[in-house]
């Protein structure tokens, strides 16, 4: 399981940035509108809601990540806590934004049950394409680790739009893509490995299996060799409505 407390995951929340901007806008939030931002990570969509009027309440697992979006945002409610448990009322939010946040849900069915009850607007999820290099890279590696650990799962594939559709019912399908440069694929790697949470997962299983070296090599070669590296990946906007969903 990620340790989301490891590493630093803000240089990520950077560059997901305009990501969290195309959805708040999405979403159509008024002022003193309810808006849940699960899984906040650095804050990205709560300071936008925040500043779109919103009363916003941010909840993500890592007490570290939610201190930073304190930081960032100075407004609201901070919450420890899951997708699959969370501390609310039933039909608390006018919106509920989550943004590349509970597709790491282990728990998918509950956490999509959780977001259906507290919602009485709409919800907005990201979940990234299973399309391009950056994809299969990380699918390398994940695969390799999934099959290297002691207790391997199958991850629920929220990339598939009908997944999606049998947790929430109905939902809005929209594309977007977002961009990511780095001077060399040896260098998006170093940083990946030792800075994101996930990555540092990765390298800890793979390197006491004793395949890391090898794999590295496999996600490295995936990404290609442009110097300086640009790639773009992209994702779908599900949007959901409770009522609807029934």
């Amino acid at each position: 399981m990620v340790d989301w407390d490891r590493g630093s995951y803000e240089e990520t929340g950077e560059e997901l940035m305009p990501a969290a901007e195309h959805v708040v806008e999405r979403a159509a939030i008024e002022q003193g509108h309810e808006v849940l931002d699960l899984g906040t990570g650095t804050g990205n969509a709560a300071l936008l809601a925040a500043r779109a009027g919103a009363r916003v309440t941010a909840v993500d697992p890592s007490p570290r990540l939610l201190e930073v979006a304190r930081q960032r945002v100075g407004q609201g409610e901070f919450v420890v806590a899951k997708a699959e448990d969370l501390p609310f009322e039933d039909r608390s939010f006018d919106r509920v934004i989550s943004i590349f946040a509970v597709i790491f849900s282990q728990e998918p069915d509950r956490a999509a049950r959780e977001i259906l009850r507290v919602t009485r607007g709409r919800a907005l999820i990201t979940a990234w394409e299973p399309v391009g290099l950056v994809n299969d890279a990380f699918g390398i590696l994940g695969r390799a680790t999934s099959e290297a650990s002691q207790t391997p799962h199958r991850r629920f594939e929220w990339g598939d739009p009908d997944n999606v559709r049998g947790l929430f019912g109905e939902v809005g399908v929209e594309r977007a893509s977002i961009d990511f440069e780095a001077p060399s694929a040896e260098a998006f790697m170093q940083r990946f490995e030792s800075r994101h949470p996930a990555g540092m997962l990765f390298k800890d299983v793979l390197t006491r299996a004793g395949s890391y070296d090898d794999v590295r090599e496999q996600a490295k070669a995936a990404l290609g060799d442009g110097e300086p590296l640009r790639l773009s990946s992209s994702y779908f906007i599900f949007t959901v409505e409770p009522r609807a969903a029934g």
